[in-house]
């Protein structure tokens, strides 16, 4: 369903010299947030993208979503481009894309309009009765706690029910419980999934394969036994040991 074939991306990043030079005499440096990356994502699969702070994991949801753009290569959604294909895709980046002086159902309205959707109001129902928020619909944001805006964040993305779910960290900062339920509603969707996070534990639990980047470049690819067989981990009994063998 995704195919993502030879892309790099370049950006430049300021370097710090003296203050009144760097204002007036700018110098960059460049730097690949991406390299070489080939991957592809069944359609239904839920995918884990694993890899330390600044690896590119969010680089490439952005490429995804037609963000920005490749450097080099091409990047395919059922064989189009993605900026042809983004009313199919739903984007999470954390709790990060909701307005929290709105109440939650001003803010999946105002969404719902983006998208064209008739009968919002059913659609909102449905959603916020699956993650459980129904009750607090009315609340403006900025009384809700992590995890209820967290859901929100989730609803937003899945308002215009897309084909395939973005999670840039869903649980991040969540309690365990509400992290659990969280991981739950991701496996009950039934949509191609991909997302990013720290924790491990949460990519063995639900993912069908696991893909490990590092300094922007794909290392391992593969389900959790397998990845066990490729760092010869064939003893470890987590992703944690799995995942630190194959990054250090």
């Amino acid at each position: 369903m995704i195919e993502i074939n030879n892309v790099s991306v370049l950006f430049k990043k300021k370097v710090k010299t003296n203050p009144l030079r760097n204002f007036f005499f700018p110098k960059y440096k460049s730097f690949f947030a991406l390299k070489n990356i080939n991957l592809e994502i069944k359609k239904g699969e839920i995918f884990a993208l694993l890899g330390p702070n600044g690896s590119g994991k969010t680089t490439l949801m952005k490429l995804l979503v037609d963000l920005i753009q490749p450097t080099s290569g091409n990047i395919f959604i059922d064989k189009k481009k993605p900026k042809k294909q983004k009313i199919r895709i739903g984007l999470m980046l954390g709790n990060s894309m909701i307005y929290y002086r709105m109440t939650g159902y001003d803010n999946l309205k105002y969404f719902a309009k983006i998208y064209n959707i008739n009968n919002y109001q059913k659609r909102i129902n449905e959603l916020t009765k699956f993650l459980g928020i129904k009750d607090w619909l009315y609340e403006y944001v900025e009384h809700y706690s992590l995890g209820m805006k967290s859901k929100l964040a989730l609803a937003r993305a899945m308002i215009h029910n897309p084909d395939i779910l973005l999670l840039d960290e869903p649980t991040l900062g969540l309690d365990p419980n509400i992290s659990i339920e969280v991981r739950e509603k991701i496996k009950q969707m039934k949509k191609t999934i991909i997302f990013c996070t720290h924790y491990l534990e949460e990519a063995e639990e639900i993912a069908d394969r696991i893909g490990i980047i590092k300094e922007g470049k794909i290392i391992a690819v593969d389900n959790f036994k397998k990845l066990k067989l490729l760092s010869k981990s064939k003893n470890s009994s987590s992703l944690r040991d799995v995942f630190r063998k194959l990054t250090q």
